[in-house]
């Protein structure tokens, strides 16, 4: 009897961990990337040399605990998010950031050492019996009698089973189905909000920690202004030094060059001339991203429809199970969720072919 065949959509978090625990199983696993690199909505840039500045997901928590769990396996290192001292806060445009001491108690917050692609990078190092196919969109997907047929912009694949990891507004939108998914999947999906698709995320490298030496944090949160948020991006060591924040998503239209131009006016007005002294300046827009943000595009709450009903159900005859992190029952749109995700998923395929 020959292994089956399985093919996961999507080389993010999910998509990886997925393969990652079905690597000693007795099937045969294809992953299919759309983009020319692997993580998806992980991505951390490193121009300068200098500090690994994370444009996509950062922070985790200590309740992320399979994700933590996961790290511990994996022998990456998090190290605690800095957050010591004072910080600005400006509410109008008419006033200045005002200074505030942030709160002793708060619940602490990690990073990865080496950025969070340090985990999309040790994953794949371990997936040496897993056939990676990147740069190679999936434009339908058809279901016959025992199997799926997976065509690509390069090829076409056959599955016993296809997982998605895909989110779920852009795989019904991006992707043609034969036959057609079911209305109430498509509505509910076209409703399913997609982590990071309205974000714009920004980092600065310095050559030292400006902010840490007048007893900021380098924490900023602003109402007007290009930025509604900024922290201290200092690499694990300590011996790298950055500033990283997310834009307003108003910003989404404007070009790379007016946006930092924006961006560094308004960290001039908060930290001073010494903010305009950086190595290197990095930025991503996820929502002109096509592998993120799907073309037919209207505002969704945040989270909203993630971790929906609708995708516990299996289609195409058991042949298509739809994942990823918008999908995940219990911190739906983050990291945790993502690796929840691909262990519910994992068990699933584990226990059915019991």
């Amino acid at each position: 009897m020959k292994n089956k065949n399985i093919i996961i959509l999507g080389a993010g978090l999910c998509g990886l961990t997925l393969a990652y625990l079905l690597r000693n199983s007795n099937y045969q696993i294809t992953v299919i990337e759309a983009r020319n690199r692997l993580g998806g909505r992980i991505l951390t840039k490193n121009t300068s040399g200098e500090t690994p500045i994370d444009l996509g997901p950062a922070w985790l928590w200590n309740q992320n605990t399979n994700l933590l769990n996961l790290l511990k396996e994996l022998e990456i290192p998090i190290h605690q998010q800095f957050a010591t001292g004072n910080a600005y806060y400006q509410s109008m445009a008419s006033q200045p950031p005002q200074l505030f001491q942030l709160p002793e108690n708060q619940e602490p917050s990690y990073r990865m050492a080496g950025g969070t692609n340090s985990i999309i990078k040790k994953l794949s190092s371990v997936l040496s019996s897993i056939d990676l196919k990147l740069n190679e969109p999936v434009l339908n997907l058809e279901e016959n009698v025992h199997q799926m047929d997976v065509r690509t912009s390069k090829s076409t694949y056959q599955a016993d089973l296809v997982v998605s990891t895909i989110p779920p507004r852009l795989l019904v939108n991006n992707i043609e189905f034969t036959p057609d998914l079911p209305d109430s999947l498509v509505n509910i999906a076209n409703n399913t909000h997609t982590w990071m698709a309205d974000s714009i995320k920004f980092g600065l490298s310095y050559h030292k920690p400006f902010w840490k030496e007048k007893g900021l944090s380098g924490s900023c949160f602003s109402n007007v202004g290009s930025f509604t948020e900024l922290y201290d991006h200092t690499n694990d060591n300590e011996n790298r030094f950055a500033l990283a924040g997310f834009m307003k998503p108003a910003l989404t239209d404007l070009s790379s060059s007016q946006r930092k131009k924006m961006i560094l006016s308004q960290l001039e007005d908060f930290l001073g001339k010494e903010a305009l002294d950086f190595i290197s300046y990095e930025e991503q827009c996820w929502a002109q991203e096509k592998f993120t943000r799907a073309q037919s595009h209207y505002l969704l709450s945040p989270h909203q429809n993630n971790g929906h009903s609708v995708y516990n159900h299996l289609y195409f005859n058991n042949k298509l199970i739809i994942s990823g992190t918008e999908t995940a029952s219990q911190y739906a749109g983050y990291m945790e969720g993502a690796v929840r995700r691909a262990q519910s998923v994992f068990e699933f395929i584990v226990s059915s072919n019991s």
